[in-house]
Protein backbone atom coordinates (compact mmCIF):
# COMPACT_ATOMS: atom_id res chain seq x y z
CA UNK A 1 0.00 0.00 0.00
CA UNK A 2 1.32 3.29 -0.71
CA UNK A 3 2.41 5.73 1.97
CA UNK A 4 -0.12 8.46 0.99
CA UNK A 5 -2.64 5.95 1.07
CA UNK A 6 -2.33 4.28 4.47
CA UNK A 7 -1.52 7.54 5.72
CA UNK A 8 -5.31 8.65 5.02
CA UNK A 9 -6.68 5.61 6.43
CA UNK A 10 -5.09 6.06 9.39
CA UNK A 11 -5.78 9.47 9.69
CA UNK A 12 -9.49 9.04 9.27
CA UNK A 13 -8.87 6.73 12.14
CA UNK A 14 -7.06 8.43 14.67
CA UNK A 15 -6.09 12.02 12.90
CA UNK A 16 -4.08 13.07 16.16
CA UNK A 17 -2.33 9.65 16.26
CA UNK A 18 -1.49 9.84 12.82
CA UNK A 19 0.14 13.09 11.80
CA UNK A 20 2.52 12.34 14.56
CA UNK A 21 2.96 9.37 13.28
CA UNK A 22 3.88 10.74 9.66
CA UNK A 23 6.14 13.05 11.23
CA UNK A 24 7.97 10.29 12.83
CA UNK A 25 8.23 8.27 9.75
CA UNK A 26 10.44 11.39 8.20
CA UNK A 27 13.14 11.45 11.26
CA UNK A 28 12.73 7.10 11.49
CA UNK A 29 11.59 5.49 8.16
CA UNK A 30 12.17 2.12 10.33
CA UNK A 31 9.59 3.07 12.75
CA UNK A 32 6.10 3.31 11.93
CA UNK A 33 4.43 5.09 15.12
CA UNK A 34 5.88 7.67 17.42
CA UNK A 35 5.26 4.98 20.18
CA UNK A 36 7.54 2.64 18.56
CA UNK A 37 10.15 5.20 18.10
CA UNK A 38 10.45 6.19 21.55
CA UNK A 39 10.04 2.29 23.00
CA UNK A 40 13.70 1.52 20.49
CA UNK A 41 16.61 1.66 22.79
CA UNK A 42 18.82 2.11 19.64
CA UNK A 43 17.11 5.36 18.64
CA UNK A 44 19.57 8.12 18.61
CA UNK A 45 19.95 10.87 20.64
CA UNK A 46 19.42 13.28 17.67
CA UNK A 47 16.49 11.49 16.49
CA UNK A 48 15.14 12.12 19.63
CA UNK A 49 16.13 15.59 19.54
CA UNK A 50 14.16 16.04 16.47
CA UNK A 51 11.26 13.97 17.82
CA UNK A 52 10.98 16.47 20.82
CA UNK A 53 10.73 19.27 18.99
CA UNK A 54 8.56 18.20 16.23
CA UNK A 55 6.53 16.71 19.01
CA UNK A 56 6.44 20.39 21.04
CA UNK A 57 5.57 22.07 17.89
CA UNK A 58 2.22 19.96 17.22
CA UNK A 59 1.54 20.70 21.55
CA UNK A 60 1.60 24.39 20.82
CA UNK A 61 0.16 24.12 17.16
CA UNK A 62 -1.99 21.12 16.81
CA UNK A 63 -5.42 21.72 15.22
CA UNK A 64 -7.92 19.88 18.07
CA UNK A 65 -7.46 19.42 21.54
CA UNK A 66 -6.64 16.05 20.80
CA UNK A 67 -3.99 16.77 18.59
CA UNK A 68 -2.45 18.71 21.46
CA UNK A 69 -2.98 15.86 23.88
CA UNK A 70 -1.45 13.39 22.23
CA UNK A 71 1.27 15.69 21.20
CA UNK A 72 2.02 16.49 24.74
CA UNK A 73 2.14 13.13 25.50
CA UNK A 74 4.49 12.37 22.95
CA UNK A 75 6.83 15.37 23.71
CA UNK A 76 6.79 14.39 27.91
CA UNK A 77 7.63 10.64 26.82
CA UNK A 78 10.60 11.84 24.33
CA UNK A 79 12.51 13.89 27.10
CA UNK A 80 12.15 10.37 29.41
CA UNK A 81 13.80 8.29 26.71
CA UNK A 82 16.13 11.15 26.16
CA UNK A 83 17.05 10.97 30.09
CA UNK A 84 16.76 6.76 30.23
CA UNK A 85 18.64 6.11 26.96
CA UNK A 86 21.40 8.68 26.91
CA UNK A 87 21.56 10.29 29.87
CA UNK A 88 20.95 13.43 28.84
CA UNK A 89 18.13 16.22 29.69
CA UNK A 90 16.70 17.74 26.13
CA UNK A 91 14.73 20.20 27.68
CA UNK A 92 14.64 23.48 29.41
CA UNK A 93 11.78 22.71 31.20
CA UNK A 94 12.47 22.61 35.41
CA UNK A 95 13.40 19.34 37.00
CA UNK A 96 10.17 19.67 38.83
CA UNK A 97 7.96 20.59 35.93
CA UNK A 98 9.52 17.43 33.78
CA UNK A 99 8.84 15.11 37.03
CA UNK A 100 5.31 16.77 37.32
CA UNK A 101 4.52 15.84 33.55
CA UNK A 102 6.33 11.95 33.72
CA UNK A 103 4.36 10.90 37.07
CA UNK A 104 1.10 11.56 35.27
CA UNK A 105 2.34 10.33 32.14
CA UNK A 106 3.33 6.92 34.11
CA UNK A 107 -0.52 6.28 34.97
CA UNK A 108 -1.97 7.97 31.36
CA UNK A 109 -3.41 4.68 29.92
CA UNK A 110 -2.85 6.09 26.77
CA UNK A 111 0.28 5.75 26.72
CA UNK A 112 2.23 1.87 26.09
CA UNK A 113 3.51 0.04 28.23
CA UNK A 114 6.70 -0.45 27.18
CA UNK A 115 6.61 3.96 27.30
CA UNK A 116 5.51 3.76 30.68
CA UNK A 117 8.53 1.77 31.41
CA UNK A 118 10.74 3.91 30.07
CA UNK A 119 8.49 7.03 31.83
CA UNK A 120 9.03 4.51 35.32
CA UNK A 121 13.19 4.36 34.79
CA UNK A 122 13.26 8.15 33.78
CA UNK A 123 11.54 8.94 37.38
CA UNK A 124 13.53 6.35 39.33
CA UNK A 125 16.50 7.91 37.95
CA UNK A 126 15.13 11.69 38.62
CA UNK A 127 14.29 10.41 42.07
CA UNK A 128 18.00 8.83 42.47
CA UNK A 129 19.74 12.27 41.53
CA UNK A 130 17.58 13.95 44.29
CA UNK A 131 19.16 11.45 47.14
Amino acid sequence: MSEALRWALESSSDPARAAADWLVRDISPQHDTAWALLADPAVSLEQLQQAKTVFKTMRIMGETVADRRHAARLYAATIAAARVRHGDTISTQSEAAIRRALEALEQDSEVPEPVRAIIGLALCMMRNEDV
